[in-house]
């Protein structure tokens, strides 16, 4: 395959898309396979079937098309149930390209690392087989290689924006989660993800304020007591209610040996009645915490109690994948309280 840029032929371009890896097509009426990219299987991949090489354009604008695909099918489905809401924790109209970009590779991080693991392909090909690996548009080994490129310049982008030492501890908090198997661990996988999800959000956050430059006449930290307390709020708010993701997933989830989620460890009605208590009492905790209006707080709680009684009464796949998505816009709402706090005082 060569690579070209109007009609001519590019080597250094082609060499680089080729760590990438060429493997060989397959046509099934199955799932997809395609040959090992090397002579020696890499421990990590799956045995399951998959896929079609990297970048199979002949055309440089081709293969950025491909890669552009590839990165959005990765992402697509946490963009507004996590890094929307880390972005909106930080509010600077002048810094949002930053803390967008640094958001935007926070989440493709996390989701090249978490979605390359042998047991979520096999899950993913049950709870969302569009996703590149278990569609075939990507291995397994060729993730991990765009992994080893990212890292570097992710952690390069963090010290260009100030946030190096977030930028570390996302790369920590991924490695432990992921390649520790701290995702298969319930109490260990709750407080990560708790603790992660405050890292995420002051890394846009310090961006926002500026905060992360040092400057000679810096006081001290910009960020108030009041945020920090937030952040750790937010967090909690997190870890005790996205048990919700879990209970649409567990089938796939049942396809894991060392999964641990709350529907599977004390059953899926017991998981929803705690769900229904956990979702309307964060909003009236965030209401009370940041003194929202009326016209905004109740609304809040009203859309709290409304998923706690879709969970309860409609239970099914279809309903459950509703109801995940009505909690992911009830985040939306709860992240913009300190907003709404500033624009009523």
């Amino acid at each position: 395959m060569s690579t070209t840029l109007h009609n001519k032929p590019i080597p250094a371009l082609g060499r680089l898309w080729s760590m990438f890896g060429t493997g060989s097509w397959h046509p099934s009426t199955s799932t997809p396979k395609l040959k090992a990219d090397d002579d020696d299987v890499d421990s990590r991949s799956p045995e399951s079937p998959i896929q079609k090489p990297l970048l199979p354009a002949e055309s440089l604008m081709g293969n950025v098309s491909a890669m552009i695909r590839i990165i959005w099918t990765f992402t697509k489905n946490d963009l507004f149930t996590f890094s929307l809401q880390c972005v909106l924790f930080g509010q600077a109209l002048s810094r949002l390209p930053g803390s967008c970009l640094f958001q935007f590779m926070s989440q493709l991080l996390v989701n090249l690392d978490n979605q390359r693991e042998p047991a979520s392909v096999i899950e993913d090909s049950i709870n969302k087989p569009w996703r590149p690996i278990p569609s075939g548009m990507i291995t397994a080994d060729q993730t991990r290689r765009l992994l080893l490129c990212l890292v570097p310049v992710y952690l390069a982008l963090g010290y260009a924006l100030g946030v190096w030492n977030i930028a570390l501890l996302i790369v920590i908090a991924v490695f432990i989660y992921n390649d520790l198997g701290g995702s298969g661990e319930l109490v260990v996988r709750d407080i990560v993800l708790g603790i992660s999800y405050i890292i995420y959000q002051m890394g846009p956050l310090r961006i926002a304020l500026g905060s992360g430059e040092y400057r000679a006449d810096m006081a001290g930290d910009l960020v108030s007591p009041r945020g920090y307390a937030w952040a750790a709020m937010s967090g909690l708010l997190v870890v005790t209610t996205v048990p919700i993701q879990d209970i649409k997933d567990q089938e796939g989830d049942r396809q894991r040996a060392n999964r641990k989620t709350m529907p599977l460890i004390i059953g899926d009605a017991a998981t929803r009645y705690y769900l229904a208590v956990t979702i309307p009492f964060w909003a009236v905790v965030g209401t009370l915490f940041w003194g929202t209006p009326v016209w905004y707080a109740v609304p809040l709680v009203a859309y709290g109690l409304y998923i706690s009684w879709r969970l309860l009464v409609k239970r099914n796949l279809v309903d459950d994948e509703a109801s995940w998505r009505n909690w992911t816009r009830w985040q939306l709402l709860a992240y913009a309280l300190p907003a709404v706090s500033a624009l009523t005082e």
